[in-house]
């Protein structure tokens, strides 16, 4: 058996299956998947699969949900995997537009929520190579732990999941960190 968990994104219809990285398939879009998954696949009931650096993306159907069908997309995941020369994968998708994908889940997730809990907000900028531009408003903008969330919270949740070095930077320092530089210069003085 192979080992594989799944975690939650933003999406409802949305999951994302963690599995080891020599068991992954050729990162990408899912054409066709080997046995009961790829009939899943092909009737609807799933509606995309994405390969991704560390997991596998599983979207359901509109008329479908992951508590009735997430028990047999599980099984099937776990039987596909064993035949890794039975999976096509068409229109791979690059490492920014992964990124991008895993910015999104994390910010519409957990590190948003926080930001939410706090009354401010982290919203995606862009993604360029290994840099991923946010911007904070709200509460967030100034508040001193905003370095902290985006350094040890966002960029270490952003590593995590993409298994690379990702960098965040905020699209505007934060009134904490240009005041900070100001009486940093006044001191020096």
């Amino acid at each position: 058996m192979i080992p594989l968990h799944a975690t939650a994104t933003g999406n409802p219809r949305q999951l994302r299956w963690v599995v080891a990285p020599d068991r992954l398939p050729p990162l990408g879009i899912v054409q066709h998947a080997p046995g009961s998954l790829g009939a899943l696949l092909k009737s609807g009931l799933i509606a995309e699969i994405v390969v991704c650096a560390t997991d596998i993306l599983i979207t359901v159907g509109e008329t479908r949900s992951w508590r009735e069908v997430g028990d047999d997309i599980r099984t099937a995941l776990t039987e596909a995997l064993v035949d890794p020369a039975g999976w096509r994968v068409g229109q791979s998708m690059s490492s920014e537009a992964q990124l991008t994908t895993i910015a999104e889940e994390v910010l519409a997730g957990p590190i948003g929520e926080l930001a939410s809990s706090h009354g401010g907000s982290i919203e995606l900028v862009s993604v360029v190579g290994l840099n991923v531009t946010v911007r904070m408003s709200g509460a967030c903008r100034g508040c001193l732990a905003s370095k902290s969330t985006l350094r040890d919270r966002l960029q270490g949740e952003l590593r995590r999941r993409a298994g690379i070095e990702v960098a965040v930077i905020p699209e505007n320092p934060s009134t904490a960190t240009v005041l900070g530089k100001r009486l940093r210069s006044l001191v020096v003085r």
